[in-house]
């Protein structure tokens, strides 16, 4: 699909599409980096650092592929993403885990592309001044080590690009030389899922990870730098077996963009940067490790993104199916905002 734009309109909703759509993250450059990935994690409210045990573990928490010590995953993901907003807008996600043989550590990583889909823009008078796709790409390496038979840590570091719109179109509409429209970056995350109760039925888990640390993004030479989401992410999981076929986890996280939070302290104070937080709940319930029905929560009051989450997933010998939709979370009209995940699963 293309969108006939004017360059003013288009500048200001490139930067500001996902940011409307984040909440307090529009302080932030790169915000696709807070878009949450995984049909497994989207449906049950991307509420998911303290589980991390698939192809996603290295976006969620570096700290659960400490855990990835008697099998291997791989996973692609697509999302035909908000629609309604764009006929053209997706995203992709392609992750792996892989234990080092001979040792308790595991490398990971992913990569994240995405388009708000092809434009044509048009100056004063209508003037047009050509046809382009803006994007968003980040590539990131990660490692998980196991300290202790309950413990993991993990980091990763990424590489970000972000491609608003080329340098001539900028440059006719801002009637200076040298504007580009494009900035990169780089950023680490960290992060530890501690297993303080491991029993025969079953594991309750905990998660701290601080993701997105790095300097920010400048489109322009002119133009003001904006900084990373960087974000906080707490989260706690339980997971048991009623009965020797039956599995069934819940879940919960908070995540914080961090983001102008000494600001906020000052003028808004503690309630409101509480207030503020991404809230996420979900439950997973499984039959004979093969058949998944999943729902969850998610919550991100200020940018007004309240709702259910739902998904489910088959599992058969090596592969896994996983499908997600988050659309009722949305308070435009979506019907529907759906993730597909395929997945390659090797044991060791």
């Amino acid at each position: 699909m293309k969108r006939k734009i004017t360059i003013i309109s288009l500048l200001v909703s490139t930067l500001t599409l996902p940011a409307s759509l984040m909440a307090n993250a529009t302080q932030a450059g790169g915000v696709f980096l807070t878009i949450f990935p995984g049909a497994k994690a989207t449906a049950m409210g991307a509420a998911f650092s303290a589980i991390a045990d698939d192809a996603t573990a290295s976006y969620y928490n570096p700290g659960g592929l400490a855990f990835f010590r008697d099998r291997m995953e791989f996973a692609m993901i697509h999302a035909p993403w908000l629609r309604k907003l764009a006929s053209d807008m997706y995203y992709e996600f392609a992750g792996f885990a892989k234990p080092i043989p001979g040792s308790k550590a595991t490398i990971g990583g992913h990569i994240i592309y995405l388009t708000l889909g092809q434009i044509d823009a048009y100056g004063d008078n209508n003037t047009y001044l050509g046809s382009f796709r803006p994007f968003d790409f980040a590539l990131d390496v990660a490692f998980g080590y196991q300290v202790q038979r309950n413990l993991g840590v993990g980091v990763s570091t990424k590489f970000i690009y972000s491609f608003l719109a080329p340098g001539n179109i900028i440059r006719e509409v801002t009637h200076q030389p040298g504007q580009g429209g494009s900035a990169m970056s780089f950023a680490v995350d960290a992060g530890v899922l501690y297993k303080p109760l491991i029993f025969p039925s079953g594991t309750l888990s905990v998660a701290a990870v601080l993701a997105n640390i790095g300097p920010g993004l400048k489109y322009t030479e002119s133009g003001e730098t904006d900084p990373l989401p960087r974000t906080l992410r707490l989260g706690v999981a339980l997971t048991f077996r009623p009965t020797e076929v039956i599995s069934v986890t819940t879940t919960a996280d908070v995540n914080k963009v961090l983001v102008g939070i000494t600001r906020d302290l000052q003028e808004k104070g503690v309630r409101y940067v509480l207030w503020e937080a991404f809230d996420h709940v979900g439950m997973e319930v499984g039959l004979m490790d093969m058949i998944f029905v999943r729902g969850g929560y998610f919550a991100d009051r200020e940018g007004r993104r309240v709702g259910f989450t739902y998904g489910g997933g088959i599992k058969f010998k090596y592969f896994k199916l996983d499908i997600a939709d988050d659309s009722k979370i949305y308070s435009f009209e979506e019907s529907s905002n759906l993730r597909y995940a395929l997945s390659y699963i090797k044991k060791f």
